[in-house]
């Protein structure tokens, strides 16, 4: 591109949102308009404003996550325990081995089926085959989405 096409670039791209200029360079669609006599001009205006759509991406603010809305799942991962979880949530656990054992909470059971392995935070059903770790275990129990999980956790 040269000199005289830049300075023009950045003229556009100073003037109007990138939005505008998208919607310009859709308009200026020569193929679209066979009866344009002056193609020359039309795709150096198209490449013009592909330029200045160029120039407005790299003005653009790199997005910042927002940090009152992170949640620090490790550091979540690190203070729960899925046993005293369970627990919470009325499941009477009975110890077997390094994990425990209890009625499944998901489905009805006449007899234990499901394991809580504290070590890993997570859970197995071998009745109905729900399995994962402490937050699919609210998410499943509760039925909410993940964040809100995360948070009664």
């Amino acid at each position: 591109m040269n000199n005289n096409a830049q300075t023009d670039a950045e003229a556009l791209a100073e003037r109007f949102s990138i939005v505008e200029l998208r919607h310009e360079y859709h308009s200026a669609d020569v193929s679209a308009r066979p009866d344009w006599d002056d193609f020359p001009y039309w795709n150096w205006y198209r490449s013009t404003i592909e330029a200045a759509i160029e120039i407005k991406k790299a003005q653009a603010p790199t997005p910042v996550p927002h940090l009152a809305g992170h949640i620090d799942i490790e550091a979540v991962r690190e203070r729960t325990d899925i046993v005293t979880l369970a627990e919470k949530y009325g499941i009477r656990l009975l110890k077997s081995g390094n994990n425990f054992k209890a009625l499944c909470p998901f489905h009805s059971d006449k007899s234990p089926s499901f394991y809580l392995c504290p070590d890993e935070k997570r859970f197995h059903c071998y009745g109905c085959q729900a399995d994962g770790d402490f937050i699919d275990f609210v998410m499943k129990l509760e039925n909410i989405g993940f964040k809100e999980a995360v948070s009664r956790c």
